[in-house]
């Protein structure tokens, strides 16, 4: 699959940074632009589908991705109501990603729900995800389920894409077999310091996926790789992948060795993140890289040439 880059710009203090910003995510020959899903005041954010739907009005190719929507946010009726209507009136440009969720105080210090087990935050995506499908292709959905219930629901309107993108983000087995089963693109992610970033780990997550694809009777092919950079270090062309790697190890308290080895870090100068970029999708078929706002500005010189 050809090589895309999203870049996750979280917010903007006004409307004209805001246009500003996603206007030149567009210049920049960026596949998307990604907005996370938060409610914890330790991380002041857009609203996801309000921004996007600005963002929409002032570009004309730069798709709209969210990474990822908090399934406990919404009932499943509201999303597809919401992502309905921001793809029709961006004319078919939106990528939506789901999550369980993962950040405690997004739930504990709002109060919208519960702080639920693993087990049960997923076991609610997973009846989600089948329902938004349903809703989106345009089908009459009546469903009797632990997590809810529908009674020959048809939800309005209809996105332009047919299927809408659907793009499932995690790093657990039962998250990743769920976007093995489901997903246009399975966006894997280490947001949290007890999952694993090595190589090694990114394999067996690649099997996990390949299997759940086979067993529901897809092409492993037909979803697409992502991956979250949440390791990017531009350095100059005098400094090593090493020296750059370092900084990182200091912030992350990973070794050297495991930051030079890890999918979900593009580190060293502009010809290294090059050759890293390509491996990751020649060999392993990772294709669609999300990057942060500010390493996403450092690298734009690259972003238009590899996608190009």
């Amino acid at each position: 699959m050809p090589i895309r880059f999203s870049i996750q710009i979280p917010g903007a203090p006004d409307v004209a940074t805001w246009k500003d910003k996603v206007r030149r995510a567009e210049d920049s020959g960026f596949y998307s632009v990604s907005v996370p899903d938060h409610l914890s005041s330790g991380l002041p954010q857009l609203a996801p589908v309000a921004a996007l739907a600005t963002a929409a009005a002032v570009t004309s190719r730069l798709r709209l991705a969210i990474t990822v929507i908090n399934n406990d946010f919404r009932h499943p009726v509201m999303l597809a109501k919401e992502i309905a209507t921001l793809d029709l009136l961006s004319e078919g440009r939106v990528d939506l990603g789901l999550g369980s969720g993962w950040l405690p105080d997004d739930y504990t210090s709002s109060g919208v729900r519960s702080w639920d087990p693993p087990g049960e935050r997923v076991g609610r995506l997973e009846e989600a995800v089948p329902l938004l499908r349903q809703m989106f292709q345009g089908e009459e959905v009546t469903f009797d389920g632990r997590h809810y219930r529908m009674q020959g629901y048809l939800s309005l309107p209809r996105p332009v894409q047919s299927p809408l993108p659907l793009m499932i983000g995690g790093a657990g087995k039962r998250m990743l077999t769920l976007g093995g089963r489901y997903a246009d693109i399975v966006h894997m992610v280490v947001n949290n310091p007890s999952i694993d970033p090595s190589m090694k780990a990114f394999e067996e997550r690649l099997g996990w996926i390949a299997d759940a694809a086979r067993a529901a009777g897809r092409d492993p092919a037909s979803a697409q790789i992502g991956l979250r950079v949440t390791m990017g270090q531009l350095a100059s062309s005098e400094a090593s992948r090493e020296e750059a790697a370092s900084r990182i190890s200091a912030e992350r308290g990973l070794p050297v060795e495991v930051v030079l080895d890890s999918p979900f870090s593009l580190v060293g100068d502009e010809s290294s993140i090059r050759d890293r970029v390509v491996e990751l999708a020649e060999v392993y078929g990772a294709s669609y890289f999300t990057v942060s706002e500010d390493f996403g500005w450092d690298i734009s010189g690259l972003v238009g040439d590899l996608s190009g």
